[in-house]
């Protein structure tokens, strides 16, 4: 099978992956969808999905015609690392007996080259890299997002997406920015669950399923914060903006027309 043809399978590939709307930020302004700011997020089969306006690219072929790995796919921290102090769980359960927990890891924006070098070797120590910088002086004056995925007893983590903003930018009233995608890959292939970012004012947020239903999401209580089994809007140190989980019912998914709501401003 030559290089070419192994393109082809992938490009097939691509297109049977199943990745919600807009896996690129969906940011919404006074009902217009506006140019949004990078997610990069690691599909179910390996290929990676990246981009603002919701292209879908897969991983590089290699000169002997392999198919690239994405470091995102690599294993998330050294045997050393210990729990970073910026990581901040945005929710947590257990599904169809499947222990699960997405969390997130927010990088201080660098304020100079020096400061965004060290940075990239902590980060390194983790094994996190954002795929949008390729030399210190990108990171400058620019917070890095992870989000990470924790699935079963052997607590298997996999980084499915990361972004990188400026330290200055906001989000106002009801934008907002969604990704979805399956909760449990091996077990599951419709796009259960979703992450999001909404502004820091924002006090509650609609995620509605395919057949109906919804799930409302709120404000962390202090309560919440210590149990994150509760859905809530979290607010990650140093992040521009807040986050939040919500997963469909094993019997749904993510409705991609209808997506989310910002209820509450």
């Amino acid at each position: 099978m030559t290089q070419h043809d192994i393109a082809l399978l992938l490009a097939d590939a691509a297109d049977e992956v199943k990745i919600g709307i807009a896996p690129a930020q969906a940011l919404i302004r006074g009902g217009r969808r506006r140019r949004a700011r990078r997610w990069a997020v690691v599909a179910t089969t390996a290929l990676v999905v990246t981009g603002s306006t919701g292209a879908l690219a897969l991983t590089g072929l290699s000169g002997d015609g392999d198919r690239g790995v994405s470091s995102a796919s690599r294993p998330v921290a050294s045997a050393e690392a210990s729990e970073p102090h910026m990581r901040t769980t945005l929710a947590s359960g257990t599904d169809a007996g499947v222990p699960w927990r997405v969390y997130i890891d927010v990088w201080k924006a660098p304020a100079d080259t020096a400061q965004a070098r060290t940075t990239l070797a902590a980060m390194a120590k983790f094994g996190e890299h954002p795929q949008d910088v390729s030399k210190p002086s990108e990171l400058v004056g620019k917070v890095a997002h992870f989000v990470h995925r924790v699935t079963g007893e052997e607590a298997r983590t996999t980084q499915i997406a990361d972004m990188v903003l400026p330290e200055d930018e906001v989000l106002s009233g009801g934008e907002y920015g969604t990704v979805s995608l399956p909760l449990l890959p091996k077990n599951d292939t419709a796009p259960r669950l979703v992450i999001g970012q909404v502004a820091k004012t924002a006090r509650e947020v609609t995620c509605t399923w395919k057949d109906g239903t919804s799930t409302e999401v709120g404000r962390a209580s202090t309560a919440a914060e210590t149990n994150a089994a509760a859905p809530a809007i979290h607010s990650p140190e140093h992040s521009p903006y807040d986050w939040f989980v919500c997963l469909a019912p094993k019997s749904t998914a993510y409705d991609e027309i209808k997506g989310i709501k910002v209820t509450k401003k």
